[in-house]
């Protein structure tokens, strides 16, 4: 009798060990994915061979109104293959006017994908809106976390953007997105809260003195220890060096940033970027006539879409229920 009882405290105790463990590893894989995958599957395109791939692949994330063709067709998707990275693209829902809690699906999908076909870390470079995304996916999806070696962001609003601080003030002004960027939005202050970077994932956050309109130097920051934190302005390297928002998409310093990350393990050390890149006008590949040309089709767009003709909504949307915590059972 007293070996049974034994037996029987013995398999209570393992059935206490593992439930946690079991209940924990559930979580750690984040919510469901509520976009159907045949959406997802279909906003991901690559350029490189991610089975043989011999360096980290690396996901690119378009800024707002845009797409992978306008952000990311012509430069940073031909320059990385070139130096062997897989360059993988994500096209966003709605151009990147809508939720990004819904966007960031997206990138947990791809990042997952590339992941498990390249069987290496994925590396993220997100333009503006593109690097919130990278950083709600990190920070609600934890499982994504050891496939992630880099993020680095240009010109992201980590803190707030100054163009929805000025215009979205009131229903219907603006796209749900802008809404979200605003300084103290509630989406903001979800992902900012406690810490803003999340385990041993490096983060570059990239910004120029000259953006005085979408996201200034101090909006582009991030808080976090040093050691996984680099913020940089590009005139930092290149004192008076010419640079706004959307041209950091094929600047030569930025560039030289980018890759000094991708080429070492921690965040981008500008003191290891040699100061003759701020005689470079633009990153390999790319044609100044022909790039000036682009930037300037995208500000028609962006002027379009930001007019009265342009997505709007109500105000922002509703943290989901796994930021509130109070997602109804099973979800």
């Amino acid at each position: 009798m007293l070996h049974r009882i034994v037996r029987l405290a013995g398999v209570v105790a393992l059935l206490t060990t593992l439930a946690p463990a079991t209940a924990s590893a559930k979580h750690e894989v984040g919510p469901a994915l509520a976009t159907p995958t045949s959406t997802l599957q279909a906003a991901l395109t690559c350029n490189g061979d991610l089975a043989h791939a011999t360096r980290d692949p690396v996901l690119l994330v378009h800024g707002t109104f845009a797409d992978s063709e306008i952000n990311w067709s012509w430069n940073y998707k031909l320059a990385l293959p070139a130096r062997g990275e897989p360059a993988c693209t994500v096209d966003l829902p709605n151009a990147s006017a809508g939720d990004i809690q819904v966007s960031t699906e997206y990138v947990v999908y791809a990042v997952r994908t590339m992941a498990r076909e390249s069987h290496r870390k994925v590396a993220i470079i997100g333009h503006s809106q593109g690097g919130l995304e990278a950083r709600w996916a990190l920070r609600w999806w934890p499982d994504i976390r050891t496939h992630v070696s880099d993020v680095i962001m240009l010109a992201t609003p980590n803190q707030g953007s100054a163009f929805p601080d000025a215009v979205c003030t009131g229903p219907f002004f603006c796209a749900a997105s802008l809404y979200q960027m605003q300084t103290g939005s509630d989406f903001l202050t979800a992902l900012n809260d406690g810490h803003e970077t999340v385990g041993a994932v490096p983060f570059t956050a990239i910004v120029t003195t000259d953006d005085q309109v979408f996201v200034l130097p101090s909006q582009g920051v991030l808080n976090g220890n040093r050691n996984h934190v680099t913020n940089v302005a590009v005139q930092d390297l290149c004192p008076g060096h010419a640079v706004d928002h959307l041209t950091l998409a094929f600047d030569g310093p930025t560039y030289a940033i980018v890759t000094d990350a991708l080429d070492h393990k921690g965040p981008a050390d500008p003191s290891r970027v040699d100061p003759a890149v701020c005689a470079t006008d633009t990153m390999p590949g790319v044609d100044r006539t022909d790039a000036d040309a682009r930037v300037l089709a995208y500000q028609t767009t962006l002027a379009e879409l930001l007019g009265p003709n342009g997505p709007k909504a109500e105000g922002e949307p509703p943290l989901a229920c796994y930021v509130t915590r109070d997602c109804p059972r099973g979800h």
